[in-house]
């Protein structure tokens, strides 16, 4: 397997690399200072790494294989607004296709540890690093098991395959929201039990 550290520098030479030579040379990534935080999907062949920058940049690494291709990069750092939940957002996916669900963030200075919880009760435990956190349910999303499919039988580019596309991220964020967060801080006591997107993740 991998280490983060491991993913997270070949992410990162990845992205200088590219972004170079496509003569993206403004907002490069700084190249020191990084820290892989919290991953789902370290032994598949996909998975996500978060990292954060000592400078508050942050981004997430798509995972391809164990190795890396940095994206979603936020030189000026994602969400970390804790006013209205102990936990924010960076990005959600849902089990679209029979993938697991996805809910990758930070969580607040008082949170200690995030559970994803589906519909049926399934619960999962998120792997939480340095004030990141990323979760991962094997949960069937029965709107979205063949979201390829569905796309797949309009011409690539039509307006019916746009419209196609627009009911799937309906459907895809109608699924999530069935999904719960439950957070907890240090003493096992329960900051947040709901949903686990709003309308603005």
């Amino acid at each position: 397997m991998t280490s983060p550290a491991e993913q997270l520098e070949s992410s990162l030479i990845t992205t200088l690399e590219e972004k170079t030579a496509r003569g993206y040379t403004e907002n490069l990534p700084p190249v020191r200072g990084w820290h892989p935080g919290a991953r789902v999907g370290a032994t598949a062949d996909r998975g996500a790494l978060l990292a954060y920058n000592d400078n508050g940049a942050d981004g997430i690494c798509n995972l391809e294989s164990g190795l890396g291709t940095w994206l979603n990069l936020d030189l000026g750092g994602h969400d970390r607004d804790f006013t209205q939940l102990p936990y924010s957002v960076w990005r959600w996916r849902p089990a679209a296709n029979g993938d697991t669900a996805w809910l990758l963030g930070a969580l607040a200075p008082e949170a200690a540890r995030l559970e994803l919880v589906g519909d049926d009760g399934t619960v999962a435990e998120a792997d939480i690093v340095d004030g990141t956190y990323a979760a991962e349910l094997a949960v069937d999303m029965v709107s979205l098991r063949d979201a390829n499919g569905r796309l797949s039988v309009h011409e690539a580019g039509s307006d019916e395959s746009r419209a196609e596309f627009e009911r799937v991220l309906v459907d895809a964020r109608r699924e999530m929201t069935r999904l719960k967060v439950r957070v907890y801080d240090s003493a096992g006591a329960v900051l947040y039990d709901g949903p686990a997107i709003n309308a603005t993740d």
